[in-house]
C-alpha cells in the first residue's frame, strides 16, 4: 500500500497543470457550452410538450 502511494507521488510529479488563465479559460468555456445545451434541450423538451398537447386534444 505504501508502494502504491510513493508511485502515486512520483507520477504526480510528472503532470503538467494548467496555469491559471487557461484554467480560468476553459471554465468558462464549459459553463457557456453547459447553458446552452441546458438552453437547448429545454426548448426541444417544450416544443415536444407543445406537439404532445396538440396531438392529444
Amino acid at each position: 500500500m505504501v508502494r502504491y502511494f510513493k508511485n502515486v507521488a512520483n507520477e504526480m510529479k510528472n503532470v503538467t497543470w494548467l496555469s491559471e488563465a487557461q484554467a480560468s479559460k476553459e471554465t468558462v468555456t464549459v459553463i457557456t457550452v453547459s447553458i446552452i445545451f441546458a438552453v437547448f434541450l429545454g426548448g426541444v423538451d417544450w416544443l415536444l410538450q407543445q406537439g404532445i398537447n396538440f396531438v392529444m386534444k
